[in-house]
């Protein structure tokens, strides 16, 4: 890696999910968000996301709305918030989304990207996903410096 690439840990510990791993466990009786044509998979989730390989288990929640957005925000430990787009067919989904990184020079310094990507479904109540991360350098949409896959599980947050 080059000078201006962070930390695989810490790159993957920032793409969140998932982003971004995206596998979530949801109410057991229904509700409308449960009737909705994603496959019951508006509103919020409750999420754990495991790195492969890596021991530490980060909770986040996943967020997917209308038209086609999801967002992602770790919050223990904290990390940046991810967004993207999602699609469904039936009880399955995809999802592809985005964040980014200050760079290696301070907070207004080009930093890498991070893109998450991940693939699921909906069954019995709960979400299940796998996901792959990429980190692509500085100024980059093309050089990766990173990548890793890992899973999330979850519930449906309630009101």
């Amino acid at each position: 890696m080059s000078e201006n690439a962070i930390g695989r840990r810490q790159a993957l510990r920032g793409a969140g999910i998932a982003a971004g791993g995206v596998a979530v466990a949801g109410l057991a009786t229904a509700t409308p968000a449960l009737a909705d044509s994603g496959g019951g998979l508006l509103g919020s989730w409750m999420c754990v996301r495991q790195d492969t390989g890596s021991p530490d288990k980060i909770r986040l929640v996943l967020s997917f709305a209308g038209g086609g957005v999801v967002v992602s925000h770790d919050i223990s430990p904290a990390g940046p918030p991810l967004t993207g787009t999602w699609s469904s067919e039936g009880k399955s989904f995809r999802l592809t989304m985005w964040t980014g990184q200050a760079g290696d020079q301070g907070p207004d310094s080009v930093g890498p990207t991070i893109r998450v990507r991940a693939w699921g479904s909906v069954s019995h109540g709960r979400l299940t996903a796998k996901y792959q991360v990429t980190v692509y350098a500085p100024g980059s949409e093309t050089q990766v410096v990173d990548s890793g896959t890992g899973t999330v599980t979850g519930r449906r947050i309630t009101a």
